[in-house]
C-alpha cells in the first residue's frame, strides 16, 4: 500500500491564524502572537479566494491571509511570519471537489 507523504504547514514563529465570521456577511482575519491581537475585514473577493486556495494551495492560502494584516503599532513586520512548506499541484480529484463547492457559493 503506497504512503502518501501529507505537507506539514510549519511557521517561522509560533502564531495563531484564522478567518471568524463577524456577520452580516462580512468575515475578519484574526492574527494572535503572544499579546498581540490583530483583526483585518476581509471583503467578500478576498474571501472566496482565500477559500478556493484552502482547497487547491493550503500553505499559500494561510500565507495570502498574512499579506492582509497590518502590524503597524507592533515591534514586528510582515516578513516576520510565515507559513513554511511546499504545496503539491492540486489532483483532479481536489479540484473537481473545490468546483463543486464554489457552485455552492
Amino acid at each position: 500500500m503506497e504512503r502518501k507523504q501529507k505537507n506539514i504547514i510549519e511557521t517561522n514563529k509560533p502564531f495563531s491564524l484564522r478567518v471568524i465570521y463577524a456577520g452580516g456577511g462580512m468575515y475578519e482575519v484574526v492574527f494572535a502572537y503572544q499579546e498581540i491581537r490583530l483583526y483585518q475585514p476581509l471583503s467578500d473577493e478576498q474571501y472566496r479566494e482565500y477559500r478556493k486556495l484552502c482547497y487547491l494551495y493550503p500553505v499559500r492560502a494561510k500565507n495570502y491571509l498574512l499579506g492582509f494584516i497590518n502590524f503597524e503599532g507592533t515591534p514586528y513586520k510582515r516578513s516576520d511570519f510565515r507559513f513554511i512548506g511546499k504545496d503539491d499541484e492540486p489532483t483532479e480529484g481536489i479540484i473537481a471537489f473545490w468546483q463543486e463547492i464554489e457552485k455552492g457559493l
